[in-house]
């Protein structure tokens, strides 16, 4: 049981970001100069005495399709720290993140026999393991680790690398959230109840269709359409989307400023948390600072 925890929080803790995934080469991401949006903004104004950079990563891609784009290098070389989501630096990480991944009922408890044998069958053959082995785990976290079952090669994520250059050039990562309210949102997130319902509408091929649009769009650097693509996921279940990136957006922009007047920062969330008109880079123009895109 123990390997098999420590298995699932390798796999689910960037689940942390929650946001747009994308598989493809991200080196040809930046190779399209955008007119109006960029993954990557500016922040000044406002009292700051150095700016500032807001940059919306990839949680999740092939390991081989890696490359750090040269304007996200100069902006991490211009600023003196960077903030994560969570901080995944800490090396405390997984021994705190254990203390919240556990589900308040078994999922066994909360699901018919029959979906149960549903459920087991998929885990065993996606998982190598059984719904009794993880029956305490919480169901997005098991979701997550099937999603990436669908996703054929090694797997990287940008946080990953900003926190080895940052750690290079002896600049500290940090959290905009604590683990315990990040993993605070999965259950208000995905419920309990959503979980066979999901199983059953979502195949492998489905899976990889809305992971090529979330792609198309992240290669574009088309913010509106990343947002559009996850609001139309959630449209039968508003709050869940409100707590997805709407709430976290306005607990995340309330904090920022502080942060950047104290030191100049790097600041990198899931791509899905900048657009919109409760999107971080709004949320901060209505707060008195310039924010703009940077292009190549």
């Amino acid at each position: 049981m123990k390997s098999l925890v420590k298995n699932v929080i390798a796999k689910t803790v960037k689940l942390a970001l929650l946001s747009a995934i994308a598989v493809t080469p991200i080196s040809s991401v930046f190779s399209q100069k955008a007119k109006t949006t960029s993954l990557l903004w500016k922040i000044e104004g406002n009292g700051l005495q150095k700016p500032s950079y807001l940059f919306g990563t990839n949680h999740m891609l092939c390991e081989s399709d890696y490359s750090m784009p040269q304007k996200v290098k100069n902006a991490m070389s211009s600023t003196e720290q960077s903030y994560l989501e969570i901080n995944l630096a800490d090396p405390n990480l997984g021994k705190e993140t254990q203390k919240y991944m556990f589900a308040t009922q078994p999922l066994s408890s909360l699901i018919s026999q029959k979906d149960s044998i549903f459920v087991d069958s998929i885990l065993q053959a996606k998982l190598k393991t059984k719904l009794k082995q993880v029956d305490n785990i919480k169901p997005m976290l098991i979701v997550s680790s099937l999603m990436q079952t669908s996703l054929p090669c090694k797997l990287i994520s940008f946080e990953s690398e900003i926190i080895k250059t940052s750690q290079a050039a002896n600049k500290e990562v940090k959290g905009l959230s604590s683990v315990e309210e990040q993993y605070s949102f999965l259950d208000k997130i995905f419920k309990p109840a959503d979980f066979v319902p999901y199983l059953k509408m979502w195949s492998d091929e489905e899976l990889k269709k809305s992971f090529n649009e979330l792609k198309s769009a992240y290669l574009a650097e088309d913010l509106k359409k990343m947002d559009d693509i996850m609001a139309a996921f959630y449209t039968s279940d508003p709050d869940g989307y409100r707590n997805l990136l709407p709430v976290r957006n306005h607990l995340w922009a309330d904090r920022m400023p502080a942060i950047a007047k104290e030191k100049p920062t790097f600041f990198a969330v899931g791509s899905g948390h900048l657009q919109g008109k409760e999107g971080i880079v709004e949320l901060l123009q209505a707060k008195g600072f310039k924010v703009t895109p940077v292009f190549n």
